[in-house]
């Protein structure tokens, strides 16, 4: 294998654009490993632990970019490290607004601000120590800010959404994966018509399995405000959930309020729940898990049992109606889950989920665990599960969010590099414990060019090996997404999955499976 490695000395790049091309170098024929990142001390290890780290590189900087590729030849990794720099200047396309953002080339905020004096919101992919200070800048500049950087602390967090607050600026993230302002998907969203219905979600894949079911139903939204899953602890107080709410329930555009997330602790529940009754709009809230929802119906606010429900409740309200089908198994389900238990080796009998999505992980644990008990994750919801001894390896039932930060540090995100999904599936497969294999599919236009295709190679190469084990799968998009919904749908049931309308029916179908199983 030949080595080839370029430190380009003060060249700061997002991490999301390092993400990407780090993905596609990697994909490439005659590449074994691919790198770009900055050359702080964390991303120096993990080269280190991947055997990467050279003399050279050893030397970097946090304000040096390292790029890094390993190779079957020498003039092989020459050539990729060059395509790699090249992609780091590649003109970037339209983000699902109405036409193509202008690309904007500037080496500090004030340059960028003084090209274009209309900039009015800071979008953040910087290593989570320097979030604070820079955040703080743009803050004092009138700028919101949305960051998508995760290993904040949690006082820098709450420190930044008291100084929005008293601006008048909104502070999403750190951790913030989705939203959709002025038209324009931010971070992992999908593409939707414009319409009555405003989200404000501590979820980003929470608000994205929403989103698609609102496009199903035929509505569309004002808005899409994420928070980061962090805002609705006690630490933080949902401060950033709450002036989302209000800003929404101030917007001419927005009929409709969405508010969902992971259940708040019990002082920001107050908080929010407070809010949104007061917004004095009809508001839907759909907290995954919950076990308030006798407090929100005696308020007058909507309950939706799903994300999806929550998603179709809104597009009801905002034609004037005040319902939405629960979600449920159509009989061809049914009788797929019944044949196959006919065909079940006796040893299997657990569940194990796959997931990119953390929002989606929990709701799983949710829905399924009304019927299974005992199951493990590496991110518990609540005491409806338990932590997992070592997410790396699943007993029993078991979930794993594969976007948690054990498996993403110095790594791209699984929604954009889907490997990790499909050696995880491949490693669930092949245990003869397991019995279901549920799994998401996540679209939109920061994600994977074609993610169930990926999925599906996996699933059919586990399935020549081990075809009693049953794949259960949800496809999270709409069709106007780059990858396309009904094709990626199609892709997963080629290679035998059975998909689900929603990811909530994916849970019901994976639940029905499991049911007197044992285990």
């Amino acid at each position: 294998m030949a080595l080839a490695v370029r430190v380009l000395s003060g060249a700061y790049h997002d991490s999301v654009k390092l993400m990407r091309i780090s993905a596609a170098a990697s994909e490439k024929t005659h590449i074994r490993q691919a790198a770009a990142l900055m050359g702080t001390p964390m991303n120096l290890e993990q080269l280190a632990a991947s055997g990467l780290l050279s003399q050279e590189a050893k030397g970097a900087g946090p304000n040096d970019l390292v790029l890094v590729v390993e190779a079957t030849a020498p003039e092989t990794a020459q050539e990729e490290l060059a395509a790699m720099e090249a992609a780091l200047t590649a003109p970037r396309t339209g983000g699902g607004g109405a036409g193509a953002l202008a690309n904007l080339t500037a080496p500090t905020l004030d340059a960028a601000l003084g090209a274009d004096p209309l900039i009015n919101l800071a979008l953040f992919s910087v290593p989570g120590p320097s979030v604070r200070r820079e955040a703080e800048r743009a803050l004092d500049k009138g700028l919101h800010c949305l960051i998508f950087s995760d290993n904040v602390s949690v006082e820098d967090e709450a420190a930044l959404k008291r100084m929005g607050r008293e601006r008048g600026l909104l502070v999403m993230g750190p951790d913030c994966g989705t939203a959709h302002i002025g038209g324009v998907g931010l971070g992992f969203c999908n593409v939707m018509r414009a319409g009555g219905i405003g989200i404000a979600g501590a979820a980003g894949t929470g608000i994205q399995e929403a989103m698609a079911a609102i496009d199903a139903s035929g509505g569309g939204i004002s808005c899409a405000l994420g928070t980061g899953g962090r805002d609705v602890t006690d630490a933080v107080g949902g401060l950033a959930m709450i002036q989302a709410i209000e800003t929404l329930s101030e917007d001419a555009a927005t009929e409709v309020l969405l508010v969902l997330g992971k259940p708040p602790e019990a002082a920001a529940f107050g908080k929010i729940v407070e809010a949104t009754a007061t917004c004095g709009k009809p508001a839907v809230v759909h907290f995954v898990g919950d076990w308030n929802q006798d407090i929100l119906e005696h308020l007058g606010l909507h309950v939706a049992d799903s994300l999806a429900e929550a998603g179709r409740l809104a597009v009801s309200l905002s034609g004037g109606r005040a319902g939405a089908v629960p979600p449920d198994l159509d009989s061809e389900a049914r009788e797929r889950i019944a044949g196959w238990s006919r065909t079940r080796a006796r040893g299997r009998r657990f569940l194990r989920g796959v997931y990119t999505g953390g929002t989606l992980c929990a709701e799983a644990q949710a829905i399924v665990g009304d019927t299974v008990t005992g199951i493990h994750s590496n991110a518990p919801l609540n005491k409806i599960s338990r932590q997992m001894p070592d997410p790396r390896k699943s007993e029993g039932h078991a979930v794993v969010d594969l976007g948690d930060d054990l498996f993403t540090r110095g790594k791209p995100h699984p929604m954009i590099d889907p490997a990790p999904r499909s050696e995880r599936i491949l490693q669930e497969a092949g245990d003869p414990e397991s019995a279901v294999v549920l799994f998401d599919v996540v679209l939109g236009l920061g994600a994977h060019e074609d993610p169930a295709g990926e999925a599906a190679k996996a699933i059919e190469q586990s399935r020549a090996s081990h075809p009693d084990v049953l794949f259960i799968g949800a496809v999270t998009g709409t069709e106007g997404d780059p990858q396309g919904l009904n094709t990626q749908r199609a892709r997963l049931a080629e290679a035998g999955v059975l998909v689900a309308d929603t990811h909530a029916e994916a849970c019901l179908a994976a639940a029905a499976a499991l049911e007197g199983l044992g285990g």
